[in-house]
Order: structure tokens, then sequence, then C-alpha cells
């Protein structure tokens, strides 16, 4: 007998074909690698710590509970902030669905409920593979455990496929390209510190507070001070007073000004003022750098 019920189709939108790596591993603080680039998708996610990560042109910081896709043939590497030991995850897979283009240059935190599939997905993988050379989880080969659980590799595919998905309708994303690093005297900082320190640079000759820096960045003094924190510490006025003190002798060398006027020059409120800050820095006084310059 003919039934009545209506049969509907479960397409897949993200099709994973299979998986060519999976890995979880604990780095030191100083780790790096020279990069390399293939033809299939890569996804890192950080457990723990910081890593600078390259993706092509961009160089950027993943964070803790972030994961980040490198699509095929695009240029990667990786390498520790040199303060926090990172714990990193590393599946790369082949997977040709348009859906996926959707991943290209984001970087996405994970809530708890896609960090729980995570955890899933690389414990069955883990208990399905293992590395080639586990000291050199690069070389990018697995091996087939031997009593890999019933229907161990089906559930790596439908649990990546779920969690594709997630990340797919995931609100909380930036890209790349909005948190790009850069690199300044030895170390990489946010591209927000760069803009910190061309503003100080563009407005030596005036008076600034932190409050008048934040505001002209469009950010919270909180925000600017932590940013500034991962360039140099002692604070930003006192760093913004060595710039000025740099300008101030190179005025000196010159010696076409006197104090006073290269203290107005510089925004500072008294000729003795700018006296103590330049001794403070440099343990003379402008009358005292000025004669050691003469005696040279």
């Amino acid at each position: 007998m003919k039934d009545n019920f209506i049969r509907h189709d479960l397409p897949p939108t993200i099709w994973v074909e299979n998986i060519i790596t999976i890995f979880y591993m604990e780095l030191s603080k100083d780790f790096r690698y020279d990069g390399e680039r293939h033809n299939f998708w890569e996804m890192v996610y950080i457990d723990k710590g910081e890593m600078f990560c390259t993706a092509d042109n961009n160089r950027f910081t993943l964070k803790s509970g972030e994961v980040t896709f490198h699509k095929p043939n695009e240029y990667h590497n990786l390498s520790g902030n040199r303060s926090d030991p990172p714990n990193v995850s590393i599946l790369t897979f082949e997977c040709h669905s348009e859906a996926m283009k959707h991943f290209e240059g984001r970087i996405i935190r994970l809530n708890s409920e896609e960090r729980a599939l995570m955890s899933l997905l690389f414990e069955e993988g883990m208990a399905c593979f293992q590395l080639a050379d586990p000291q050199n989880p690069l070389l990018q080969r697995l091996e087939s455990l031997p009593d890999e659980p019933f229907g161990g590799r089906q559930m790596i595919k439908n649990l990546l496929e779920i969690l594709l998905v997630r990340l797919y309708r995931h609100k909380e994303t930036t890209t790349k390209q909005n948190r790009l690093n850069v690199h300044i005297n030895g170390m990489d900082v946010p591209i927000e510190v760069k803009e910190i320190l061309d503003l100080l640079d563009e407005r030596l000759h005036e008076k600034l507070t932190v409050a008048e820096i934040a505001k002209a960045m469009g950010k919270s003094e909180t925000t600017v001070k932590t940013l500034f924190a991962l360039y140099r510490s002692g604070g930003i006025i006192r760093y913004f007073n060595s710039l000025k003190i740099k300008e101030a002798k190179r005025m000196i060398r010159e010696g076409s000004k006197s104090f006073t006027q290269i203290a107005e020059e510089l925004g500072f409120d008294t000729a003795q003022y700018f006296s103590r800050c330049f001794k403070n820095f440099t343990r003379m006084t402008p009358s005292e750098y000025r004669r050691s310059i003469l005696q040279r």
C-alpha cells in the first residue's frame, strides 16, 4: 500500500572529502617554523596562549579560543609570541564546497559549544590516527591506528562538517586584515600600536594627555594603555617625552634656538620643566649637553 509520507532530501552544504593531518601540540614560547603552502585547507585553533600567524601578506595575532583557516595555496606560518607557551590544534583537509569561501581571511572566536565540538573532533581524530613522526608534525603525514573505534572516521567527518556549519553561522568574527601585526624594533605588535606611534611622531610639538591620544585614536584610555604596553613599558607619556627629548637634542646640536624656544616648540609648559625632563632622560642639563657637544 502506498504511504503518504514525504521524503525530504538532506543535501550537504559543506562536504569534507578527506583529512590529511590532525594533531595537537604544546609548543614553546619561542616556537617558529619557516612556513608552507599546500593545495588543501588548514584549520588552526589556539587552545591556550597566543601565536603570531602569517597568511600571505597578513601577519596577525591568533588568541586563545580563536580559530582561523588557511585556504588552499595560501602561504602561512606560525610562531610563538616569546611570552606565552601556546597549545595549538591543527587539522588539514580537502573540501571543495562553495561555502568554504566564507572562511577565507576570517578569525572566529569559539563559544563553549563549539569548543566542545572541537575537543570531540580531535579526540576522535587521535583515536583513529597517529603522526608518522610525532617529533615533526609538520611533515603532514598520518598513519592509521590498528584499533580505531567503530565509526571513527565517520565521526571525524561528521563532527568537522557540523563544526564548519556552526562556524559559518557564527557572528563573532573578525578578519586577518583587521588583526594585522607589524614588526617594529624586532617586535611583533598589533597595527594599532604603530598607529599610536605615528600619532605621537606627528604631534611631537604638542602637549598631549592619554585622554587626548585615546580620543584621537577613537579608543578608550584603557585600550590605548594596554596596546602601548605591548610595545614599551613605562607608560605612553614617558615614551612621548623621550621622543621630545630626542628631538630637543637634535635642535640643540643645530644650535640655532635657545632652550626657551626649544621648550615652547616641543610643548613643554616652562623652560624649567623642559630642563628637568631633559636631565631625567640624559642625566645632563641642556646646558651641559650643549657644552659636551662643543668639546667634541
